[in-house]
């Protein structure tokens, strides 16, 4: 009778637990695992989108996405792009954290206005940056003018194009990872502070020895999150530059695109969307080895 019961509720408990967590399998299955299957399967072929057939062709497209130059030039963009902007996005945070942590006036108000952008659409914020950056009546080169500075060419020229989309970016995200890290630096315990004071310790020395330590797995998982999203960035791509000037913009992510709706090269494109993929991959693999030397738990 008794080993009926605990059999009862043992089912009942499992049962239970496993109708919860179906949504989310359901979920995972559907939109993350069935799409990357079908992504392989289909880098594997020369489908064209419009016409149901296809000829399987194997690791023909990966040969021809590995010997191309155009491929590796978009992945050397994609990393120019995705170490700069989240280099500068986790440095600016980082310091935003720390600075409107503090007991000043209308740090409330501060905060609001560092994350407003991050809940503005990408597509809206590409457009308004378009015009900030145009050459003859952009606000950033009246801004110049007004210093007597000369005018620059910030969407025609590549290397400006690059660096435009770079301080947009960082524009965008920056208060959504400042609330992360702010998060983390009020969970750092007002003791460990005092005792650092009572020992002597100045600011700058707080801020090393105590609070970047301390705000390291904060840092990492930003790192890490911020990477993904900039190797992973359409809209502002395609609102700002499409790609150019003369392809000096164009990124995976873009090459993909392009590959897929306007070559109508599928099977190409889901080659490079599973490069894409290992890439993210490794580049969080190495970011989690690397993190054992400097992330303090």
């Amino acid at each position: 009778m008794n080993n009926k019961k605990s059999m009862a509720k043992w089912a009942y408990t499992n049962l239970t637990a496993y109708v919860l967590v179906l949504p989310a399998i359901v979920l995972l299955v559907v939109f993350h695992l069935y799409p990357m299957c079908m992504t392989f399967f289909l880098s594997l072929t020369d489908w064209n989108l419009i016409t149901p057939d296809f000829n399987w062709i194997f690791a023909g497209n990966y040969i021809r996405m590995l010997t191309a130059s155009e491929f590796w030039r978009v992945v050397g963009h994609t990393f120019i792009f995705g170490i700069f902007s989240v280099g500068f996005t986790v440095l600016l945070a980082t310091v935003l954290a720390v600075v409107l942590d503090e007991k000043l006036r209308g740090v409330r108000w501060f905060r609001s206005v560092v994350f407003l952008p991050y809940i503005t659409p990408m597509a809206a914020i590409g457009t308004l940056w378009v015009w900030m950056y145009n050459k003859d009546f952009g606000l950033i080169n009246w801004v110049l003018d007004f210093f007597h500075m000369p005018a620059a060419p910030w969407l025609a020229k590549p290397g400006w194009a690059m660096a435009a989309l770079i301080i947009t970016k960082v524009w965008k995200v920056v208060g959504y990872y400042m609330v992360i890290l702010l998060a983390g630096k009020q969970n750092i315990a007002e003791s460990l502070y005092e005792a650092a004071k009572m020992d002597g310790a100045g600011r700058l020395q707080l801020f090393t020895r105590v609070t970047l330590p301390l705000l390291s797995p904060y840092i990492l998982f930003v790192v890490i999150v911020a990477l993904i999203g900039a190797f992973e960035d359409f809209d502002l791509l395609f609102t700002m530059t499409r790609g150019g000037p003369a392809e000096s913009t164009n990124m995976i992510i873009y090459y993909i695109y392009q590959n897929a709706f306007e070559f109508f090269d599928i099977g190409y494109a889901s080659a490079a969307s599973s490069a894409l993929f290992v890439i993210l991959m490794l580049i969080t693999f190495i970011q989690m080895k690397v993190s054992k030397r400097w992330v303090h738990y």
